[in-house]
């Protein structure tokens, strides 16, 4: 790996974050709906290129502690936080390993899943060669890879802008943010840049650094992805979230008339992201050579577990949506949701409802009362992280940040201190925080589960 990337990962650590798009509890589901009956994370080999300190995948081997996880990454400093992490909260389903990917050899096996977000578009060519390549030879025969990557048509408008950040960095110094501020009160606020500009702000210096501004960003367009995944050996399935393959932001009549104007499913896609701006994607890839059937029947939604996603717009679907929503904040098996109607209309409209993003499905269900307990205790990981100041990560895989006092409250979350207590501390040290709903929100996002 080039020196200057090595460099930055070693001199500044990439925010802790968890990924939900890397989730395999969805991504199994997104790959039978794409045709290969991928295998259940329960028991799963999972690596992750590119793990950090392990934010993104230690959730994930707390929650199948019969799996077996392993976590690469170039930079050193972040792998010993891993590990640190991973040992102050018991979780022991897990290797961290401080190596450069062209250089690592895995010897238990192929992987059942291989995530690597933020990775693609931030390294040279030959590195994204070598990623596919890997995936390849150390992927089960029904193995899937989930690979994030920015897109080309999405990121046209923000090259200019990043252009001109670093000339105005060359003349003035400093660093992207207060680039970013300079040229904010130059851009006219109906200039389109103008919204770009806000856009990048709004992520912080920390994340600026790694993304916008990164040694590497190297957006690609669809087709040059999935011809360098089949140059590899690699087929693409689809988006790792599978109501994400259309973008919720394109209305119903421009989706149809897309659908009219182009029969092959590879520029369908490519028109979709022109016609979305679109900016980013985390797509799954699969052995050439991998079982996936040509045509799916959509009962196989019978196997899986939903929640309620975004409301649809059409009247028809509204009052099955809430019939779905009535089983929140839990995800429960569709036969739970069905009840006596007709398995076949409603695996129909769960498999569209999927599609559509008004449903979320996941591969197992997750059961939880919302109801905060009367002692409450975050689980080791959260609980350390609460106490690092980091990002606490909820049920759905989804990462929570919080103001700094705040965290102070969820510190002192491990069972020993009752509700009534936790609001006494919280009353003296955060005065304006709303305890009582806050806390409901917490046990609603699944934190005491």
């Amino acid at each position: 790996m080039p020196d200057v990337i090595h460099e930055l990962y070693e001199k500044r650590i990439y925010p802790p974050m968890s990924h939900p798009l890397s989730d395999p509890a969805v991504s199994a589901v997104a790959a039978r709906m794409g045709g290969l009956e991928a295998p259940h994370p329960r028991r799963a080999r999972i690596l992750e290129i590119g793990c950090c300190s392990g934010h993104n995948l230690l959730p994930l081997a707390r929650r199948w502690p019969e799996s077996r996880f392993v976590g690469i990454d170039l930079a050193e400093r972040s792998i010993d936080e891993a590990r640190e992490r991973a040992a102050l909260a018991g979780i022991g389903n897990v290797d961290f390993i401080a190596c450069d990917l062209r250089e690592f050899e895995p010897g238990d096996g192929p992987f059942d899943f291989i995530i690597a977000h933020g990775f693609f578009s931030w390294v040279p060519d030959e590195v994204k060669a070598a990623l596919l390549v890997f995936c390849r030879r150390h992927l089960s025969l029904s193995g899937i890879a989930t690979i994030s990557f920015n897109l080309e048509c999405g990121w046209k408008p923000r090259l200019p802008v990043i252009a001109k950040v670093r000339a105005i960095q060359q003349v003035r110094g400093g660093g992207e943010v207060d680039a970013l501020e300079i040229l904010a009160n130059l851009t006219e606020p109906g200039d389109p840049e103008a919204a770009i500009i806000a856009d990048m702000l709004a992520k912080g210096p920390a994340i600026l650094a790694f993304d916008d501004f990164g040694p590497v960003n190297d957006p690609w367009p669809l087709d040059r992805f999935a011809r360098a995944a089949a140059s590899a050996g690699l087929r693409w399935l689809g988006e790792s979230d599978p109501g994400a393959n259309i973008p919720s932001g394109l209305g119903e009549a421009v989706i149809e008339e897309l659908r009219r104007s182009v029969t092959d499913p590879l520029a369908f896609q490519l028109a979709v992201d022109e016609a979305a701006g679109r900016t980013f994607r985390s797509g799954m890839l699969c052995r050439d050579d991998a079982p996936v059937a040509e045509r799916i029947s959509s009962g196989l939604v019978l196997d899986f577990a939903v929640r309620a996603g975004v409301e649809p717009l059409d009247l028809g679907s509204k009052v099955f949506f809430q019939r779905i929503r009535s089983f929140a904040p839990s995800c429960v098996p569709v036969g739970e949701i069905i009840g006596d109607q007709d398995p076949r209309i409603a695996a129909r409209r769960i498999f569209d409802g999927i599609t559509r993003g008004w449903i979320r499905p996941r591969i197992e269900p997750v059961r939880f009362v919302s109801e905060p307990p009367e002692f409450p205790a975050l689980d080791p990981f959260r609980l350390r992280c609460a106490r690092l100041k980091l990002p606490v990560v909820d049920v759905w895989h989804v990462p929570c940040d919080f103001p700094w006092l705040h965290f102070d409250v969820l510190a002192l979350m491990d069972g020993s201190r009752s509700r009534h207590e936790l609001a006494g501390f919280a009353a003296r040290h955060c005065p304006e925080l709303a305890y009582e709903p806050w806390l409901a929100h917490l046990a609603d996002r699944g934190f005491f589960s």
